[in-house]
């Protein structure tokens, strides 16, 4: 492999904060549709859900994300649930999507936070990202980082 610059983490975490961002508006404005237009769609979403994750998986292996299988594992539950209700969504049980969206937007959100803070802790004693800046986790990542 080759050989990573100290930027990269910071890199890598922007790209995929990017992409998560344009999957969460896709799947807001998923939500917004009426029922029908929302049953239709939902196969769309799940599958730009899995496309996103397995993006996000091969950054993480690329950085040697120490947290990979159980990551992987966790994704591959996601979305055998999202495929497992995709033909009861089509076929008009938009309460169900509706549901499981709200579940994978959550779930989503709390990879968000444990890649950030991965990557983060991946290259001590760099600069916080702006969006961890003046928060409590930040503060105490950063008092973590300061021991010797």
């Amino acid at each position: 492999m080759a050989s990573l610059s100290p930027s990269t983490p910071h890199t890598a975490a922007a790209a995929l904060r990017r992409a998560r961002k344009l999957l969460f508006v896709r799947m807001h404005r998923l939500a917004g549709l009426p029922d029908p237009e929302f049953s239709a769609g939902f196969e769309s979403v799940v599958a730009a859900i899995e496309a996103d994750l397995a993006h996000e998986e091969t950054v993480m292996e690329t950085l040697g994300f120490d947290g990979l299988h159980e990551r992987r594992a966790a994704n591959a539950l996601l979305l055998a649930s999202l495929h497992r209700i995709v033909t009861q969504v089509e076929t008009g049980d938009a309460a169900l999507g509706r549901t499981a969206l709200t579940a994978a937007s959550d779930l989503l959100s709390l990879h968000r936070l444990t890649t950030d803070l991965a990557l983060l802790l991946a290259r001590p004693g760099g600069p916080l990202p702006a969006h961890l800046r003046g928060n409590r986790v930040s503060g105490l990542l950063a008092g973590r980082r300061r021991k010797p």
